[in-house]
């Protein structure tokens, strides 16, 4: 056990480097889903049975195919329970997953704690008369709708829902987002439908989703996140390690990267200016006056909104300022991973910093 690795739900790992052996903790009646990178497998642990169900998927491009893994439980809940993962040729290792129950699952509220942040922030926004919505709910990890419209009739921030899609996500056919569209826009909160959405992963996005499809969400969203693509085939996620040798060369294809993300017919560039932790310290350096007046005019001339993220320290505040200056919109978002309530301390930061009036705040076209 000493060589073991403790995992939680939503983590993304990378099979190189990795221990053998994982642990984890799951509520009794809980699931535990994590990925492991670059082999295009997923493994989903469920336990709401008692009984430990495995289940794999294989993605690679286009193709798809489920099947069941090898699997050997030898406890019940409550005590550990030890799976043989054993992927054959698309994993080429078994990696042991030492899973431990704790217990019934506990249900998270989605309301925000009255925190002095938070009071500060519906003050400051009851006298500048902002009306806050939050366009970055994934509906994933325990989150729903119905907990969504909860969070907001308990608040003064509205809500929305929002489903991933893309090659790589659970939802990738025009169906399955008519279906989570059909059962979202039945769930009503002070008298209004939640506004939904999409983010979308694939750069070739609106060629795969059809335009009715399409007309049943308000808005969509894309970041700059996901670059490139990796040996194996799998998107390049940014979030993840990255191997850089050259700063400004990189920096100007992810520029490109940018440009190309804001002249799709997005709605909301979430994120914007992020940097790999690699070039974090570099930010300054790395986002000239010239990136950044490239940037902002190119979302001001596609009437695509500036995310301002929870918990995230991008943009700073030379780019908000500039961006401000040049007529940008701006929404908010939290990103979340489950129902768990976000600190919004960085809202309140920028609201303050750029003095924000209701002229500032990104609206849906009607």
């Amino acid at each position: 056990m000493d060589n073991a690795i403790a995992i939680k739900n939503g983590d993304v790992l990378m099979l190189e480097n990795m221990p053998s052996e994982l642990t984890a903790q799951v509520p009794k009646g809980g699931k535990l889903r994590f990925m492991l990178e670059e082999k295009e497998c997923e493994w989903i642990a469920d336990f709401n049975t008692g009984e430990c169900a495995l289940q794999a998927e294989h993605r690679k491009g286009d193709a798809h195919t489920t099947g069941r893994a090898v699997i050997e439980v030898t406890s019940h809940v409550q005590t550990p329970v030890r799976v043989e993962l054993d992927g054959g040729e698309s994993l080429r290792r078994h990696v042991r997953l030492l899973v431990y129950t704790v217990g019934e699952q506990k249900s998270i509220s989605p309301n925000y704690p009255r925190t002095p942040v938070f009071e500060m922030l519906m003050a400051t926004c009851q006298k500048r008369g902002l009306v806050l919505t939050d366009w970055h709910i994934h509906i994933r990890g325990g989150m729903t709708p119905e907990l969504a419209a909860m969070r907001e009739a308990d608040c003064c921030i509205r809500s929305s829902a929002m489903e991933n899609h893309g090659r790589e996500w659970e939802i990738y056919d025009n169906g399955k987002l008519r279906a989570f569209a059909e059962r979202a826009r039945a769930v009503s909160v002070n008298g209004h439908s939640l506004p939904l959405g999409i983010q979308v992963n694939d750069r070739d996005w609106f060629s795969q989703i059809d335009a009715e499809t399409r007309a049943l969400f308000d808005y969509i969203l894309a970041d700059t996140m996901i670059m490139g693509k990796l040996p194996s085939g799998r998107d390049n996620r940014l979030w993840l390690d990255q191997s850089i040798q050259d700063a400004p060369k990189w920096m100007s294809a992810y520029m490109e990267h940018n440009l190309r993300v804001l002249g799709e017919p997005i709605s909301i560039l979430a994120n914007p200016t992020y940097l790999p932790k690699e070039l974090a310290s570099g930010y300054d350096e790395l986002w000239t006056d010239d990136r950044m007046r490239a940037l902002i005019g190119k979302a001001v001339e596609n009437g695509i909104a500036l995310e301002i993220q929870a918990g995230s320290p991008y943009p700073r505040p030379r780019f908000l300022k500039l961006a401000k200056a040049m007529g940008a919109r701006f929404s908010f978002g939290t990103n979340n991973f489950d129902p768990t309530p976000k600190d919004l301390s960085r809202w309140l930061e920028v609201i303050e910093w750029l003095e924000m009036t209701p002229d500032d705040i990104w609206t849906p076209r009607q």
